[in-house]
């Protein structure tokens, strides 16, 4: 028999598998949308921090503005009322005044010289006993409130304290009264108060700006607040004397600052509306609109650009598809030549040896058994591959099917020399075409076995083994096939189950990928593992379930 002639090496692939261009390209799509967000998150935020820092700024020289409007105001609302209670106390140490006993037409023409229309108290000025009793008043109708003067608080504090007193009259929004005891031997005689309306102060509003006036129990002197006062707006109020800043008051959002009225325990509080601000951000929402136009119009842009890019790249992805399948043919036509020669050539030395060869010699034929099994197998699997046949299910048990693989390349020549062990469980049974699975478990057996034969030769196993075996796992059938040849090329193992992907001088590389083939179609899976001595082809499939 003629030595065979070392098969052909396998051409490499010319492209990627299918698909791979287009997702390479959707990849590095999807990187410069990243790219691009980022890009856009700088860009918006951009307009974002500045706007804050305007903010800031804006608020900060409003609260400063503000602070120095309501530190100049207490101070002139100071000297008002430090003039009024000097009026009052300049007339209520005059000795003529002696409101004990009550008033005589001298006393009355002294207050009335005083006090008559007088400009600094816009409600009047009235004289009281020590027991509150109006004695004399300018107005004579002037109001003193409904409760008795006795009871008030102000009036009780000015008693105990022997000092001036600065309050409201009798409740919020009332007119603001300045009471002055007149002493004398350290207890009090009388009292000259004087009322003056909340408007007549020297406040000054401007506009989109609001003043309160509060005393030290929260109560508001100026103006009168709509709705209820709760007691958390009082110490927030009170708190801006200490740090001016923003706050929420009956639903409104206001930015204020507060300042104490001298020694009088009032309390000036300046409030106005974040204008500014509002400006600010109706700039930023500008800002952010332009932006985000600019960004979408890049998108729509760079979108277009990759679908045109992923377009051609699809169309090169097929021409360069055309050119591998071209390729493969040709290494298939190779392939297929080279194992029709090697095997004419061996029946070519067997039919010369048969007529040199008494009768009865077994030699020649088996050797020209094993060229037409080669040519078989050959035929077969071009068939096989070019025409697939579908599966024809049926209830059928793996030990079987494998014992089946196993008796037909028990019937190669290498199997002389390759030890077969097994251990095959039984009572596993699938759903699935017996030709298919059989024609699968025969490729996987019969790779391993001619690796095995391979391996003796060259002297790399002196005992090469294969081993079979099957088991349950689970809800699966497992056949495990290993041998000790070494193990695939590692150059071959990428394209392992490649159509015309081989690296022996038997074979054209379509029994792995038929066996996977038909082992997916079952709902199986076939993997391969490199192992120390060799390869483990692990196949799957889903074993049949009982009622």
């Amino acid at each position: 028999m003629d030595p065979q002639l070392p098969s052909p090496p396998p051409v490499p692939s010319l492209t990627p598998t299918p698909g791979e261009l287009a997702h390479a390209q959707r990849r590095g799509g999807r990187s410069a949308l990243v790219g691009l967000g980022l890009v856009g998150l700088v860009a918006l935020t951009s307009p974002v921090i500045g706007y804050v820092e305007d903010v800031r700024r804006a608020r900060e020289e409003l609260l400063t503005r503000l602070s120095s409007t309501a530190r100049v105001q207490a101070d002139a609302l100071s000297v008002h009322l430090g003039v009024l209670e000097a009026e009052l106390a300049r007339v209520s140490g005059h000795p003529a005044l002696l409101p004990e006993d009550g008033t005589s037409p001298a006393e009355e023409a002294l207050l009335d010289s005083a006090f008559y229309h007088s400009s600094l108290f816009s409600e009047g000025v009235a004289l009281l006993g020590p027991d509150g009793n109006r004695l004399w008043s300018d107005p004579p109708g002037m109001s003193l409130g409904d409760s008795p003067v006795t009871q008030r608080p102000w009036f009780r504090r000015m008693v105990e304290r022997h000092a001036p007193e600065i309050d409201l009259l009798e409740r919020e929004g009332g007119p603001l009264v300045v009471a002055v005891p007149m002493m004398g031997k350290g207890r009090v005689r009388g009292v000259l108060v004087g009322e003056v309306r909340a408007g007549a102060l020297p406040t000054r509003t401007t506009a989109g700006t609001t003043q309160l006036l509060m005393d030290e129990r929260g109560r508001f002197l100026l103006p009168s607040p709509r709705g209820s006062n709760p007691p958390e707006a009082s110490e927030r109020l009170r708190a801006l004397a200490e740090v001016p800043g923003p706050l929420n008051l009956s639903g409104n959002p206001l930015v204020g600052a507060a300042a104490w009225v001298g020694r009088s325990g009032l309390l000036l509080v300046v409030l106005e509306e974040e204008t500014a601000t509002a400006d600010l951000r109706a700039r930023l929402l500008r800002q952010l609109a332009l932006h985000v136009a600019l960004l979408v119009s890049t998108l729509v842009l760079l979108i277009l650009l990759l679908r045109r890019s992923y377009r051609s790249l699809l169309v090169a992805e097929e021409r360069l598809r055309r050119q591998e399948t071209m390729a493969a043919l040709g290494t298939a036509a190779a392939l297929i030549a080279h194992e029709v020669k090697n095997a004419l050539n061996g029946i070519q030395a067997a039919l010369s040896v048969l007529r040199h060869t008494a009768a009865g010699s077994e030699l020649p034929v088996r050797a020209l058994r094993s060229q037409v099994e080669r040519l078989g197998h050959l035929a077969r699997s071009l068939l096989s591959f070019g025409s697939p046949r579908a599966a024809m299910r049926r209830s059928c048990e793996l030990r079987l099917l494998a014992e089946d693989a196993l008796q037909a390349v028990s019937m190669l020549p290498e199997s002389e020399v390759v030890e077969l062990r097994k251990s095959l469980e039984e009572g596993l049974m699938v759903q699935g075409d017996a030709a298919l699975l059989v024609s699968a478990i025969d490729n996987l057996v019969r790779n391993a076995v001619e690796a095995g034969a391979v391996a003796r030769d060259t002297g790399l196993r002196t005992e090469p083994w294969v081993s079979v075996s099957l088991t349950r796992e689970g809800d699966e059938g497992v056949l495990v096939v290993e041998d000790n040849a070494g193990g695939v090329d590692p150059g071959l193992e990428p394209r392992l189950w490649e159509p015309f992907a081989t690296g022996r001088a038997k074979g054209i590389g379509l029994g792995l990928p038929m066996a996977r083939s038909s082992v997916e179609a079952h709902g199986g899976s076939l993997t391969y593992l490199r192992r120390p001595q060799g390869s483990r082809f692990t196949l799957r499939l889903p074993l049949e379930r009982t009622p």
